[in-house]
């Protein structure tokens, strides 16, 4: 059933896409009754035939619509590149006009990398071909080549992906949190020290730590660290292989991908509390009910007793909790503890660069300097 969804096109960001797919399989299904009704008498001969009719058409009216959707990408590409170009004109940045054709350029790389596995697999029938006529050295040489060449477009993808990701951490984000934020630092490649992990007390158990784009700064009078977190935990399943043996697998699942922030906080109490977004399903036992019921919608609060949590979450800490999380649109977790507030925040890797896909490089200056207001 995924499957099938994908090749409609359920998944696709352009609503043409899913009109288009849709409107193929409809007029496919019409021909199908039509011709079921008409080949109906000839028993199994008129079925196979009204198979392959049906195979033919759905395959050239789902080609058309192909065809449709490549030229109406293309032409929304091309006015979207159009608009980008002009907005960064407008911000008369030779930069990011410079950012902007490297990120051309990786994504042309991309759309040309697919010459590499081709070249491959041609290589090794090519190469497969002499060995078995007896020609060692022509196919060694042919599918020698089918692997520098995939390697060489890899290469190309890589190193032009990588330069890129790296001069928009540089140009955009750090610039960007510069104009907000002082006494900053600013590592992408460091994270968070895990002991801040483990004593925020809002992760299950995990196997594996990872993160990047770590951030001390300082807002207003305000003290914070932050990093991109990434935790991972182990499972062992079993599973049947082909000849029927009980095998045993590692499988690694996410358990959580995001931010995590540090703030300094003078707590009114010492006891944790505790703050889970319902949408998590990752709750601790001893629920508490606030009084604004706008709160206990999205949010559980956890504590060794009412009173404590009350004792934090004052009215005015529940509505900037709710205002927080309508702006963030994200899942969110909190925790008052050891004099300092943890805020987790599961929206993946929010500064990552986005070479790939038709994201302009004026699109992702929006997303990156929404991330830095919120």
């Amino acid at each position: 059933m995924e499957r099938i969804r994908k090749i409609l096109g359920w998944y696709s960001t352009y609503p043409h896409v899913r009109w288009m797919r849709s409107g193929a399989l409809l007029i496919t299904l019409v021909f199908a009754v039509i011709v079921l009704s008409k080949y109906a008498d000839l028993g199994l001969f008129g079925f196979i035939l009204s198979a392959i009719l049906i195979a033919v058409v759905f395959a050239v009216v789902m080609g058309s619509s192909l065809l449709l959707e490549w030229v109406v990408n293309v032409i929304r590409r091309t006015r979207k590149q159009k608009i980008n170009r002009q907005e960064l004109q407008k911000i008369g940045s030779a930069e990011m006009l410079e950012l902007d054709k490297l990120r051309i350029k990786v994504q042309r790389i991309s759309r040309l990398f697919v010459v590499g596995p081709v070249a491959y697999v041609v290589s090794i029938f090519f190469g497969s071909y002499h060995i078995v006529m007896e020609n060692i050295v022509g196919g060694v040489a042919s599918i020698i080549g089918g692997h520098l060449i995939l390697s060489a477009a890899w290469f190309a993808k890589w190193s032009a992906g990588s330069r890129y990701k790296i001069i928009f951490k540089d140009l955009v984000v750090r610039k960007g949190l510069e104009s907000v934020l002082s006494n900053m630092e600013f590592d992408p490649n460091r994270t968070l020290d895990e002991k801040a992990v483990l004593d925020s007390q809002l992760f299950p158990k995990y196997d594996i730590y990872s993160g990047n784009d770590y951030l001390s700064a300082t807002y207003g009078q305000t003290h914070f660290v932050q990093s991109d977190i990434h935790l991972v935990e182990e499972r062992k399943e079993r599973y049947r292989d082909d000849n029927g043996e009980w095998r045993t697998r590692i499988k690694y699942v996410t358990l959580f991908r995001g931010r995590l922030a540090v703030f300094d906080y003078d707590a009114i109490s010492n006891e944790p509390v505790y703050v889970f977004d319902r949408r998590g399903n990752r709750f601790k036992k001893g629920a508490t009910e606030t009084e604004l019921h706008a709160f206990n919608k999205k949010f559980v609060v956890s504590a060794d007793s009412p009173t404590a949590a009350l004792r934090i979450l004052t009215p005015p800490v529940l509505e900037g909790i709710i205002l927080a999380s309508d702006k963030l649109k994200c899942p969110m977790y909190m925790s008052f503890i050891n004099d300092k507030i943890y805020v987790a925040l599961s929206n993946g890797d929010a500064f990552e660069a986005q070479a790939h896909g038709d994201t302009t490089l004026s699109e992702q200056l929006g997303f990156v300097r929404g991330e830095i207001q919120e």
